[in-house]
């Protein structure tokens, strides 16, 4: 039974609140002072002598420590209270009652604080039978009411508390999963990108190994000459390929992050869509050349936008704007509401994948519904090299 009454949880003991203590202490103390002193009282009862003003005034200054021990504070002032009431008629001395079944019901389970807090209105309840004074049952209703009063707001207090800690277990719960998800879908992009650069690699191989046997076989020293050219081109792009593959696949390393497919390839793909009956503008005055590896990621990204689009809302028109300024490729994939609800952010595997995209390159993307009930994707991408992250940032992505 010791181990169940004991408190559960604390009051704050901030310097503030044991400020407030001392500042509700002396407010009781002064009320009780002017109920004991008052006319009417003196008339019925008679003055008060010197203990019993020690007597009348320490219960209120238990409320010092019921902070630190409720249910001692509670036991000591009721039982100082029903050592008072021998001699001393009704008084406002124990309307402190609510703040120590208060700090009571606060600090223990109900059940356990409901019984500690019961025994005492119990105990109270008894001064009416005896001190100065008629007996009169009104008085068993008011000790009972202060009790219960001071006791409800805490239960109602601890409630709370128990709802904004589940609420917050809750969200920290769905944060982690988050995590897990988008980490998740970072790794998949991750393992995508390399599966694409090593066929890229490979592909180059295969060419150099044929210029090489060409060489080896022609007896024309320019076109020997073309082939070797041709090899060292090829060579070199594969060394490229392969220090974005090993930067993909380390994160720390500081990796070039050039690719296949690039802006060039949009307006085709593009077409190939609305060849097969999709509603798609395209907009681009991207007029200064776009590295390799800029174009790629741009690429994806819009083809990702373009797939999402048309899965998540069939029929919808989709708009497409590349532009380049202020040292950026600046894309944007946005439809309208289309013949079914636009994709919304949840789970959020393809976004974490653009986003990832973009990271790499060390830009930003943003995606979300727009206020006209389509979804809108857009990302900045930096032209320049001294604007690149290493691939062990974290992505920029925000979601509306």
């Amino acid at each position: 039974m010791s181990l169940r009454l004991r408190t559960d949880r604390s009051q704050p003991r901030t310097a503030w609140w044991l400020v407030a203590d001392v500042v509700v202490a002396a407010l009781f103390a002064w009320i009780t002072v002017a109920s004991l002193r008052s006319d009417a009282y003196v008339d019925q009862y008679g003055a008060l002598l010197g203990w019993e003003w020690l007597l009348a005034l320490s219960p209120t200054a238990l409320l010092l420590l019921r902070r630190y021990a409720p249910a001692s504070a509670l036991t000591v002032a009721t039982a100082l209270y029903l050592a008072a009431s021998v001699t001393q008629g009704d008084s406002n001395a124990p309307l402190a009652i609510p703040l120590f079944a208060y700090s009571v019901g606060l600090t223990r389970p109900p059940p356990v604080s409901a019984m500690i807090v019961g025994a005492a209105a119990l105990a109270m309840s008894t001064t009416t039978f005896y001190g100065p004074g008629a007996p009169d049952a009104l008085v068993i209703v008011v000790w009972f009411v202060l009790f219960a009063s001071g006791w409800s707001f805490a239960v109602l207090i601890r409630r709370s508390q128990d709802r904004a800690e589940h609420l917050s277990r809750t969200v920290g719960d769905l944060e982690a999963q988050q995590a897990v998800v988008a980490a998740g879908a970072v790794a998949d992009e991750r393992s995508r990108i390399a599966r694409e650069l090593h066929d890229a690699v490979g592909h180059t191989v295969n060419v150099i190994v044929l210029q090489a046997g060409a060489a080896r076989l022609s007896a024309d020293p320019a076109k020997a000459v073309s082939a070797l050219r041709e090899i060292e081109t090829l060579g070199r792009t594969a060394l490229t390929d392969l220090d974005h593959l090993l930067g993909l696949l380390h994160d720390g390393e500081e990796a070039s992050r050039d690719a296949a497919r690039t802006t060039g390839d949009i307006a085709p793909m593009i077409g190939e869509l609305r060849a097969a009956g999709a509603d798609i503008a395209l907009l681009s005055d991207c007029a200064p050349p776009v590295a390799r590896h800029v174009g790629a990621a741009a690429f994806r990204i819009v083809q990702e936008a373009l797939t999402n689009s048309l899965k998540h809302a069939p029929g919808a028109h989709v708009d497409v704007t590349l532009s380049c300024s202020n040292g950026g490729l600046h894309l944007i994939v946005a439809n309208d509401a289309g013949a079914a609800a636009p994709h919304t952010t949840r789970g959020g595997r393809g976004i974490a994948g653009m986003a990832e995209r973009a990271r790499v390159l060390g830009g930003r993307l943003e995606a979300g519904p727009d206020d006209e009930g389509g979804f809108r994707v857009e990302a900045f991408l930096p032209l320049t090299p001294q604007d690149l992250v290493r691939p062990g940032t974290r992505a920029e992505v925000t979601t509306r």
